[in-house]
């Protein structure tokens, strides 16, 4: 039964937020049809006609609703979502203010009412739809006023502080949450497009680029010739990757001859290492570019200021600098 509530979401989702609206769609409006249906045919809470009929347009609503989402698909579910729980607000807030002007001001009943409410402003909210919280917040805290307004009970003062006060918090984390997803995916989308680059300039899978990563990331030496990673890059992209390495290489040595007309008296790994130097690498970074313990890069180093003449002040990347200028 999981793999097949799985499959049929994998199938169904158009996006991260579609597939989490959709578990509380397919959730929330079988139960409110359950609920409100149960209080239809007089299983629990007032019988009187107004509260049944507001459960009948509750229980009309809700299947209006799931039927629009089997027929339309989950790709106008944030539509149907959002009419959906402002017209169960409506709903509510019309049971609210008829239980008012009957003077059924029971506190069990109306605090059951209200929190009824302040649920649907929550399902919006978490359901990332930060403007219809907003439109069902405005619709709760009206409703609620009006109440006060016609009953002049104190009761209805003191919810209109918890609830709408509660309302406004739940609404403020919907446009935060909202906001902070917004980044998200537009980071995600941002890696997903470079991984994807990647892979083009490379002509090569995802497999083989994470074999390539760890062998390139190994300290060990004879991680090289892991067979077992080696067996991940077929030709094409051993090829991609020999020709990438041959360019680098020529670049490099394009370098070590610019450097050694600058500075003959120096040895091929002083060049080298002049040359990281000169571009703004650390001595743990030359160390691992060069495959060299940091002490040798360190005492290489110390050497090139030897044969340069410097003094104990001077920055070698800014005298190397300098004499290319």
């Amino acid at each position: 039964m999981t793999n097949r509530l799985n499959t049929y979401f994998d199938s169904t989702k158009v996006g991260r937020r579609d597939y989490f609206r959709q578990l509380i769609f397919l959730t929330f409006v079988p139960l409110s049809i359950l609920l409100f249906g149960l209080h239809l045919v007089g299983s629990y809470g007032l019988t009187i006609k107004p509260a049944l009929a507001c459960s009948a347009c509750y229980v009309f609503v809700s299947a209006v609703s799931l039927l629009f989402y089997i027929l339309k698909g989950p790709k106008r579910l944030k539509n149907i979502m959002s009419v959906f729980l402002v017209s169960i607000m409506i709903i509510q807030s019309v049971r609210l203010l008829v239980l008012a002007s009957m003077r059924l001001n029971d506190p069990m009943l109306t605090t059951v009412n209200i929190t009824v409410c302040y649920i649907l402003v929550l399902i919006a909210s978490i359901s990332i739809l930060p403007r219809i919280s907003l439109v069902c917040t405005c619709i709760n805290i009206t409703s609620i006023f009006l109440c006060l307004y016609i009953t002049d009970n104190s009761m209805y003062s003191q919810l209109l502080i918890i609830f709408g006060f509660t309302s406004v918090v739940t609404t403020a984390f919907g446009f935060v949450a909202d906001k902070l997803l917004h980044e998200q995916l537009i980071e995600f989308n941002d890696y997903a497009s470079t991984v994807d680059q990647v892979l083009h300039v490379f002509d090569m899978s995802k497999s083989e680029l994470l074999a390539l990563l760890k062998l390139a990331k190994s300290q060990d030496n004879t991680a090289v010739y892991d067979k077992e990673l080696m067996a991940l890059l077929d030709n094409r992209t051993l090829h991609n990757i020999k020709k990438i390495a041959s360019q680098i290489e020529h670049m490099q040595a394009c370098q070590r001859k610019e450097m050694s007309q600058r500075f003959p008296m120096l040895t091929p790994a002083e060049l080298d290492v002049c040359r990281l130097v000169e571009q703004g690498l650390t001595i743990k970074d030359i160390s691992i570019a060069l495959g060299k313990s940091v002490s040798n890069v360190s005492t290489v180093r110390g050497n090139v200021r030897k044969k340069l003449g410097l003094a104990q002040d001077d920055n070698l990347r800014s005298v190397l600098l300098e004499n290319r200028h």
